[in-house]
């Protein structure tokens, strides 16, 4: 194996991911991809995954034309190892790959079997062939203990953690949490909505980290369609030793009124750290929805700004903040109305088509991004 290979493998032994049971799997798969590092992909423009270059791969790389045994196309081209590992991860964001998360869940070779045959057209026999590699991916990646780079100072130590919220989920009412409670005009529900903008900031938090150089570790409250109790929500920071806790809802009331709003607890302890981190929090999320629909910069209601409310998974004494010891700042946010037509339009898991779900898809994307950049300011 190359040296430029054994240095992604150093590499990627240190980085935090959202599932780092997925790192030999997704290993094995770029030696394949690149032949241990030996391919003109690899070896050129640091591209170790064959991946193809596509629009939303902006920021993360730029496209170069390499001729490969299918013929001339354009390709990603990475300035950087770790641009290549964030930008892996981007590419699987895509819609195509739509519900790996849930794979990736259940184990390494169902996230393997899922997104293969969409990956590469040869479906199940490339898929046998990675996963016949994962054998010597995880002695790579146990070997690359003894040589892996050292982390600049910024991000040495303890990761600063990171637990993000997606409110409702499953079918019962469960522990003061109610399995849904907005619903869109397309008959989208809340409790969908929350889940895709949580597993969107938290690989944008990611990814921004690492490009920033901060260590942070990013946990869910739950990954499936699933209700928690509020206050097991809360303590899922406690028990993480969370730093900063986002529970993320989306408002609905009478199909016109819009806006943002951030809630922080009523008579929780570190009140004025919890309205600090809201408002950056509000007003990160206002400015991508201005970009996303300027005509709210005309709608008065749109900065609806930082609230007070007793809200049981901002509970202080849940979340495992005392008198004596804050660790925890946790705020909720209504990241807008999706019972207003207009909303719906621009956020909607589902459209009728394709180039509209591609829309809708950046859109919250872009929700997502500001949500992280509001996050990594708090770190």
């Amino acid at each position: 194996m190359s040296s430029l290979f054994d240095d992604l493998v150093s590499r990627y032994k240190t980085l935090n991911i959202a599932f780092p049971a997925l790192k030999p799997v997704t290993l094995a798969q770029w030696i394949l991809e690149s032949g241990r590092g030996a391919s003109p992909l690899a070896t050129q423009h640091l591209n170790f995954g064959g991946l193809k270059w596509r629009s939303e791969m902006v920021g993360f790389a730029t496209p170069v034309e390499h001729e490969a045994h299918d013929g001339l196309d354009f390709y990603c081209k990475f300035a950087s190892l770790d641009a290549f590992i964030l930008g892996y991860w981007k590419f699987l964001s895509r819609s195509p790959y739509k519900g790996w998360e849930e794979r990736a869940a259940e184990s390494p070779q169902a996230f393997m079997r899922f997104i293969g045959p969409i990956y590469n057209p040869a479906g199940d026999a490339y898929v046998n062939q990675v996963l016949a590699l994962v054998g010597e991916a995880t002695q790579r990646l146990d070997a690359a203990l003894a040589v892996a780079q050292p982390q600049p100072p910024e991000v040495a130590g303890a990761p600063v953690v990171i637990v993000i919220d997606p409110g409702h989920g499953g079918v019962a009412r469960t522990g003061g949490s109610s399995p849904n409670n907005a619903i869109s005009p397309s008959s989208e529900q809340e409790k969908n909505w929350t889940l895709d903008f949580a597993k969107r900031t938290r690989a944008a938090v990611l990814a921004k980290a690492l490009a920033s150089g901060k260590n942070v570790k990013v946990v869910l409250t739950r990954e499936t369609d699933v209700n928690l109790g509020l206050n097991a929500r809360a303590n899922v920071a406690k028990s993480k030793g969370a730093k900063l806790f986002l529970s993320i809802h989306l408002n609905g009331f009478d199909k016109q009124v819009r806006g943002v709003e951030a809630l922080i607890g009523k008579v929780n302890i570190n009140k004025a750290a919890d309205r600090a981190f809201a408002q950056a929090i509000h007003d990160k999320v206002v400015a991508a929805m201005h970009r996303i629909d300027p005509t709210t910069l005309d709608l008065p209601t749109h900065r609806r700004g930082v609230k007070e409310q007793s809200l049981g998974v901002l509970n202080d004494i849940a979340l495992g903040n005392t008198t004596s010891s804050q660790p925890c700042r946790a705020c909720l946010v209504e990241l807008e109305f999706m019972d207003v037509p207009a909303v719906d339009a621009l956020l909607r898991l589902n459209p009728p088509q394709a180039t509209m779900a591609e829309k809708t898809a950046q859109n919250r994307q872009q929700i997502a991004d500001a949500l992280a950049d509001a996050l990594l300011s708090q770190v």
